[in-house]
Protein backbone atom coordinates (compact mmCIF):
# COMPACT_ATOMS: atom_id res chain seq x y z
CA UNK A 1 0.00 0.00 0.00
CA UNK A 2 1.28 3.63 -1.08
CA UNK A 3 1.34 6.80 0.71
CA UNK A 4 -1.50 8.00 -1.95
CA UNK A 5 -3.71 5.13 -0.41
CA UNK A 6 -2.94 5.66 2.99
CA UNK A 7 -3.45 9.62 2.58
CA UNK A 8 -7.01 8.88 0.68
CA UNK A 9 -7.92 5.98 3.32
CA UNK A 10 -7.38 9.03 6.23
CA UNK A 11 -9.12 11.46 4.47
CA UNK A 12 -12.14 9.10 4.06
CA UNK A 13 -11.91 7.92 7.72
CA UNK A 14 -11.66 11.87 8.88
CA UNK A 15 -14.58 12.63 6.66
CA UNK A 16 -16.35 9.91 8.36
CA UNK A 17 -15.69 10.89 11.85
CA UNK A 18 -16.87 14.18 10.91
CA UNK A 19 -20.19 13.09 9.81
CA UNK A 20 -20.92 10.56 13.11
CA UNK A 21 -19.55 13.74 15.05
CA UNK A 22 -22.08 16.06 13.47
CA UNK A 23 -24.73 13.53 14.22
CA UNK A 24 -23.97 12.83 17.55
CA UNK A 25 -23.89 16.87 18.11
CA UNK A 26 -27.55 16.61 16.07
CA UNK A 27 -28.67 14.27 18.59
CA UNK A 28 -27.42 16.19 21.84
CA UNK A 29 -28.95 19.12 20.83
CA UNK A 30 -32.28 17.22 20.06
CA UNK A 31 -32.16 15.61 23.73
CA UNK A 32 -31.73 19.23 25.17
CA UNK A 33 -34.37 20.61 23.36
CA UNK A 34 -37.03 17.89 24.72
CA UNK A 35 -35.79 17.94 28.40
CA UNK A 36 -35.99 22.05 28.42
CA UNK A 37 -39.65 21.30 26.68
CA UNK A 38 -40.66 18.81 29.25
CA UNK A 39 -39.38 21.16 32.17
CA UNK A 40 -40.90 24.14 30.67
CA UNK A 41 -44.32 21.94 30.94
CA UNK A 42 -43.67 20.39 34.30
CA UNK A 43 -42.84 24.14 35.76
CA UNK A 44 -46.31 25.24 33.86
CA UNK A 45 -48.42 22.74 35.82
CA UNK A 46 -46.78 23.44 38.62
CA UNK A 47 -47.59 26.78 38.49
CA UNK A 48 -51.00 25.71 37.67
CA UNK A 49 -51.33 23.52 40.42
CA UNK A 50 -50.32 26.32 42.71
CA UNK A 51 -52.35 28.58 41.38
CA UNK A 52 -55.50 26.43 41.54
CA UNK A 53 -53.84 25.20 44.94
CA UNK A 54 -54.98 28.51 46.25
CA UNK A 55 -58.45 28.27 46.80
CA UNK A 56 -57.79 25.00 48.99
CA UNK A 57 -58.03 27.59 52.02
CA UNK A 58 -61.86 27.61 52.23
CA UNK A 59 -61.74 31.59 53.47
CA UNK A 60 -60.17 32.77 50.16
CA UNK A 61 -62.79 30.23 47.95
CA UNK A 62 -65.49 31.99 49.64
CA UNK A 63 -64.27 35.29 48.41
CA UNK A 64 -63.05 34.15 45.68
CA UNK A 65 -67.10 32.48 44.80
CA UNK A 66 -68.59 35.93 46.27
CA UNK A 67 -66.29 37.81 44.10
CA UNK A 68 -67.56 35.58 40.87
CA UNK A 69 -71.03 35.86 41.73
CA UNK A 70 -70.56 39.98 42.56
CA UNK A 71 -67.56 41.71 41.58
CA UNK A 72 -69.35 45.09 41.91
CA UNK A 73 -70.27 44.16 45.82
CA UNK A 74 -66.52 43.90 46.40
CA UNK A 75 -64.76 46.72 48.56
CA UNK A 76 -61.40 48.20 47.05
CA UNK A 77 -58.95 45.94 48.54
CA UNK A 78 -61.05 42.92 47.52
CA UNK A 79 -61.38 43.91 44.18
CA UNK A 80 -57.61 44.28 44.14
CA UNK A 81 -56.98 40.99 45.08
CA UNK A 82 -59.65 39.42 42.99
CA UNK A 83 -58.12 41.07 40.30
CA UNK A 84 -54.16 39.64 41.11
CA UNK A 85 -56.03 36.10 41.54
CA UNK A 86 -57.54 36.44 38.01
CA UNK A 87 -54.18 38.14 36.36
CA UNK A 88 -52.26 34.94 37.82
CA UNK A 89 -54.70 32.76 35.75
CA UNK A 90 -54.69 34.18 32.61
CA UNK A 91 -50.89 34.57 32.54
CA UNK A 92 -50.52 30.66 33.62
CA UNK A 93 -53.58 29.55 30.99
CA UNK A 94 -51.80 32.38 28.31
CA UNK A 95 -48.75 30.51 28.60
CA UNK A 96 -49.92 27.01 27.91
CA UNK A 97 -51.29 28.09 24.83
CA UNK A 98 -47.88 29.62 24.08
CA UNK A 99 -46.18 27.10 25.05
CA UNK A 100 -48.35 24.22 23.13
CA UNK A 101 -48.00 26.53 19.93
CA UNK A 102 -44.27 26.29 20.32
CA UNK A 103 -44.20 22.74 19.89
CA UNK A 104 -43.67 20.68 16.72
CA UNK A 105 -46.34 18.34 17.33
CA UNK A 106 -48.70 20.32 19.43
CA UNK A 107 -50.57 18.53 22.07
CA UNK A 108 -54.29 17.61 21.18
CA UNK A 109 -56.85 19.09 23.44
CA UNK A 110 -55.14 21.92 25.11
CA UNK A 111 -56.14 24.70 23.66
CA UNK A 112 -59.41 23.80 24.22
CA UNK A 113 -58.84 22.55 27.91
CA UNK A 114 -57.44 26.09 28.31
CA UNK A 115 -60.28 28.15 26.66
CA UNK A 116 -62.48 26.16 28.74
CA UNK A 117 -60.80 27.40 31.74
CA UNK A 118 -60.39 30.77 30.37
CA UNK A 119 -64.39 30.77 29.64
CA UNK A 120 -64.91 29.58 33.70
CA UNK A 121 -62.97 32.59 34.84
CA UNK A 122 -64.57 34.90 32.57
CA UNK A 123 -68.06 34.44 32.25
CA UNK A 124 -69.47 34.33 35.57
CA UNK A 125 -70.84 37.53 36.47
CA UNK A 126 -68.02 38.63 38.36
CA UNK A 127 -65.53 37.32 36.01
CA UNK A 128 -67.23 39.44 33.32
CA UNK A 129 -67.01 42.42 35.22
CA UNK A 130 -63.87 42.31 35.96
CA UNK A 131 -62.93 41.81 32.67
CA UNK A 132 -64.58 45.00 31.62
CA UNK A 133 -62.56 46.69 33.57
CA UNK A 134 -59.39 45.56 33.59
CA UNK A 135 -59.97 45.82 29.78
CA UNK A 136 -59.50 49.24 30.25
CA UNK A 137 -56.43 49.29 32.60
CA UNK A 138 -54.30 48.14 29.51
CA UNK A 139 -52.19 45.66 31.62
CA UNK A 140 -52.04 42.80 29.32
CA UNK A 141 -50.57 42.70 25.41
CA UNK A 142 -53.17 43.44 22.74
CA UNK A 143 -52.91 39.72 21.67
CA UNK A 144 -54.05 38.39 25.19
CA UNK A 145 -56.97 40.99 25.21
CA UNK A 146 -57.88 39.83 21.49
CA UNK A 147 -57.58 36.07 21.82
CA UNK A 148 -59.83 36.17 25.36
CA UNK A 149 -62.44 37.92 23.71
CA UNK A 150 -62.50 35.92 20.85
CA UNK A 151 -62.87 32.49 22.99
CA UNK A 152 -65.84 34.49 25.05
CA UNK A 153 -67.03 35.66 21.57
CA UNK A 154 -67.42 31.27 20.72
CA UNK A 155 -68.61 30.78 24.02
CA UNK A 156 -71.19 32.89 23.74
CA UNK A 157 -72.60 31.55 20.51
CA UNK A 158 -71.87 28.18 21.68
CA UNK A 159 -74.51 28.91 24.34
CA UNK A 160 -77.05 30.93 22.10
CA UNK A 161 -76.82 28.25 19.53
CA UNK A 162 -77.10 25.59 22.42
CA UNK A 163 -80.20 27.81 23.72
CA UNK A 164 -77.91 27.91 26.91
CA UNK A 165 -77.87 31.48 27.08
Amino acid sequence: MDLSSLSSIAQIAAAVGVIVSLAFLGYEIRMTRLQAEHANWRDLLQSLSDYKGITNDLPFAEFVTRAHTDYHALTDAEKLSFGGYMEQGIHIYANFYKHNALLPGQIDGIDEAISNCLIEMLATPGGAAWWVENKARHRFRLGTYDAIDAVLRTASRDASASGKS
